[in-house]
């Protein structure tokens, strides 16, 4: 059973929220930060907060990723002012503490922030159809565009080497000639299916490190539920989890939001025949990216826009892997082998993406021919 935990009620009142905490309760929803929604009256009226522990084990750099915070939601702001705001679209609003700080440190060393609840959304673990991951990608598309002005070496790295796949694999080949759980055998299938894909892992940042193709400000954690709709659930207003927020390539966030959007099953499915690419959701996404972001691209980086959702659920799959060879200590597991059974879901994703190369790539070759007649 999990712990009860005590809110400090003094810490949130330390934040410029006007009027009095009328409840505060836990969402049980996120792996890493720890998150409650308040409710506050102030003239007869009530209004929602999300007041938030910052997770400073993984999130090492707290003044960094705040100020990450800062930088991101304004240009996301000015470019929704800028455009005319028709669709409700919206961004994260930090409230900051009444010293000026956009987060607070309590005596117990924890770090609070507090956001703006938004009302009347919704969000998706599944895709409902071709409309929502159209709309998702269009988000997406807008909120790259939006950290265009953004210079890449202004964010801080907030989780350094996140997407490095290289490194990923480099720890895995660690923790597998260490095998300190003696678990090897076990996953000697899947071990093999690593091993004879490794170059796939580093792609990516090696074009990235080699000037292939340009650093830009990117979201790093592209989930289809990182997506709100409104409450009709028929347009994506606000991009959520801003944190990994930092130098990145856009084919992170692209090829995350393919992987697990078009693919119309749970990370951990253990019935393989679903793992399938959708080319209907899978066409929606480009649709909706290209509107928005198809021109901004180097040549570069549109050739590896079909490739890049096959990388990230190889990199995915390999860090499953490894923790399951490790002993389960970085992912959260529901039984035995969870973590073994998640690398196998994401390496059948891969094989589905090889299967699927030539269509996927002629997908985005007739858009962007169509673009360029219009």
């Amino acid at each position: 059973m999990e712990q009860t935990r005590v809110v400090p009620i003094a810490t949130l009142q330390c934040f410029n929220v006007p009027g009095s905490l009328i409840s505060v309760e836990e969402l049980k929803r996120g792996h890493i930060n720890r998150t409650y929604v308040g409710v506050w009256e102030h003239q007869g009226s009530r209004k929602r907060y999300v007041h938030q522990v910052v997770n400073h084990r993984i999130f090492q750099d707290i003044e960094g990723l705040m100020r990450n915070l800062e930088i991101v939601t304004a240009a996301i702001g000015d470019s929704i002012q800028k455009r005319g705001n028709r669709g409700g679209e919206t961004t994260l609003r930090i409230i900051p503490a009444r010293n000026g700080s956009s987060y607070i440190r309590d005596e117990a060393g924890e770090f609070w922030r507090t956001f703006e609840y938004i009302e009347n959304t919704v969000a998706y673990d599944v895709c409902p159809g071709p409309e929502a991951a159209e709309q998702a990608a269009e988000i997406l598309g807008r909120f790259q565009r939006a950290l265009l002005a953004v210079p890449a070496s202004s964010l801080a790295d907030t989780i350094p080497f996140f997407h490095h796949g290289g490194r990923r694999f480099s720890t895995f080949e660690e923790v597998l000639k260490r095998d300190s759980k003696k678990r090897a055998t076990d996953a000697a299938q899947e071990v093999g299916f690593a091993l004879q894909r490794k170059d796939l892992s580093s792609s990516l940042a090696l074009a990235l490190e080699g000037g292939l193709i340009p650093s830009r400000a990117c979201h790093n954690d592209m989930k289809l539920n990182n997506v709100l709709f409104d409450s009709s659930g028929e347009r994506a207003v606000c991009l959520l989890d801003l944190d990994t927020c930092m130098a990145g390539t856009p084919l992170f966030d692209f090829g995350d939001l393919v992987r697990n959007t078009a693919i119309p099953c749970a990370e951990d499915e253990q019935d393989l025949s679903k793992v399938v690419v959708d080319m209907e959701l899978y066409e929606a996404i480009c649709r909706g990216y290209m509107r928005e972001m198809g021109d901004s691209l180097t040549q570069r980086e549109f050739d590896l826009l079909p490739f890049s959702p096959r990388v990230l659920a190889f990199v995915l799959g390999v860090r499953f892997l490894t923790d399951y060879l490790d002993g389960d200590g970085y992912f959260r597991i529901h039984r035995p082998k969870h973590n073994l059974e998640r690398a196998r879901t994401q390496f059948a994703v891969v094989e589905a993406m090889e299967r699927s190369e030539s269509r996927m790539s002629e997908v985005l070759r007739k858009l962007r021919g169509a673009s360029r007649a219009a």
